[in-house]
């Protein structure tokens, strides 16, 4: 696993530092009192992993492009993958994708161009930065080039669901005999002037509702909050920090990793996405059918739910979260859901798109290697609604973990639910 995450400094790149981040439950979304993830990557820190790409190129790459090539190196690091020996010619390239800001910036750039001053250079610059840099497959695209795969490569774009999707579909592609080996990558960037005019937009909605006589907490309304720590399953969370980031995961056959003595983390067992029966794109269903079929299917045939030590929750913190999982946790374990742990990381980084559900996995996967879990981030005073254990404060919980799941939920209650256990 490899990572390009906000850490101490600006930068989490190492499962090392991913893991002393998430056993102690440290936030790292503050800067000068906005609350939003920011990833100190530049071009430096892509060249000081993979010297071979010539600063020309780099220049013309997006910083989600950079956050995805230093977590594909560190991956390949930590997994003792050699792609400069070929390791890794004949692996899958999966990348998931949910926002579009980077996208949309090569757009605009294109729009704001003069065409009576633009220069020659600069029209072949915007229009290879398009080509590069405009479309879902930005990041996918360049790290198959790196690594000069020959494998499937595709992106799954599936909102906060789309890296869990794609461990799914690597899972398929492994188990078929397809391939031995899979990168998968999720990597997204949102734009900060974005989110705080819209922030401010959302401060206006309220004001202008007070007007009305109707009083209405427009950050809590929107799950986003810009000024305050996010914090699940807590009392007093004031909505979803967002954040940037890229995490990538190797998944391998069982046979690969024993042929090259490599020591796995952890073992992805299944992965189920199904949605709650809603007739709106954005209705809320707060008792999770659609999460509570995933996670049956991902356990059908592996597992009884009595046998499930720990749960990776799916939690960004808006409040609709504690009932919605409380519910979902009832629902599958019944009395025994009271004393369960359910825990989530997002509040170390940020809610950041597409990179969740490789951020549920790793942390869970590190979790059953340790037999430990971790607290839920930002959490002091748990939630009355949390009809569970949310772990709260900044210490981890010595626990045996030999299976456990991982949720992730996306707008129209789409849930993925991934079933691990141990290597």
């Amino acid at each position: 696993m490899g990572f390009a995450l906000p850490g101490p400094g600006g930068l989490c790149a190492t499962s090392a530092e991913f893991w002393e981040i998430i056993s102690t439950g440290s936030c790292h979304v503050e800067r000068d009192g906005l609350f939003f993830g920011q990833v100190r990557t530049d071009m430096q820190d892509v060249k000081d992993r993979i010297p071979e790409l010539p600063r020309k190129a780099l220049a013309l790459y997006s910083p989600v492009q950079w956050h995805g090539l230093v977590s594909l190196a560190e991956a390949c690091a930590d997994a003792d993958l050699d792609w400069r020996s070929g390791a890794l010619s004949e692996a899958a390239v999966l990348a998931a994708r949910d926002g579009g800001d980077c996208w949309s910036a090569q757009y605009t750039d294109i729009l704001r161009a003069d065409r009576d001053k633009v220069t020659k250079d600069e029209i072949n610059a915007l229009g290879t930065r398009l080509a590069l840099t405009g479309i879902p497959m930005d990041v996918a695209n360049i790290q198959m080039s790196v690594l000069a795969a020959t494998g499937p490569c595709f992106t799954v774009s599936n909102g906060c669901t789309s890296s869990a999707v794609q461990l799914g579909m690597a899972h398929r592609l492994i188990a078929s005999g397809e391939i031995d080996v899979a990168v998968v990558t999720g990597a997204d960037v949102f734009g900060l002037d974005f989110l705080r005019h819209y922030a401010d937009l959302l401060d206006r909605y309220a004001e202008l509702s007070a007007e009305d006589g109707v009083t209405v907490d427009a950050m809590e309304d929107a799950a986003l909050s810009m000024h305050a720590q996010m914090r699940p399953y807590d009392k007093n969370s004031p909505g979803s920090n967002m954040g940037n980031g890229s995490i990538t995961l190797v998944l391998e056959s069982r046979a690969h990793a024993e042929r090259r003595g490599a020591v796995p983390y952890a073992r992805l067992l299944s992965q189920h996405t199904r949605r709650s029966p809603q007739f709106s794109a954005f209705a809320i269903d707060r008792a999770g059918a659609g999460m509570v079929q995933a996670s049956r299917d991902a356990m059908a045939g592996f597992v009884e739910p009595d046998q499930i030590d720990y749960v990776n929750g799916g939690a960004e913190g808006d409040r609709v979260f504690h009932e919605t999982e409380s519910n979902i946790v009832h629902t599958l374990f019944g009395d025994r859901a009271a004393r369960l742990p359910v825990t989530v990381q997002e509040a170390c980084f940020g809610h950041n798109g597409g990179p969740l559900g490789n951020l549920g996995v790793a942390a869970t996967s590190l979790m059953i290697r340790g037999d430990v879990v971790c607290p839920t981030a930002g959490c002091v005073d748990p939630a009355d609604e949390c009809a569970f254990d949310p772990v709260p404060g900044t210490t981890s919980r010595p626990q045996r973990v030999d299976h456990a799941l991982s949720f992730n939920y996306t707008v129209g209650m789409i849930s993925s639910a991934i079933l691990l256990g141990k290597a």
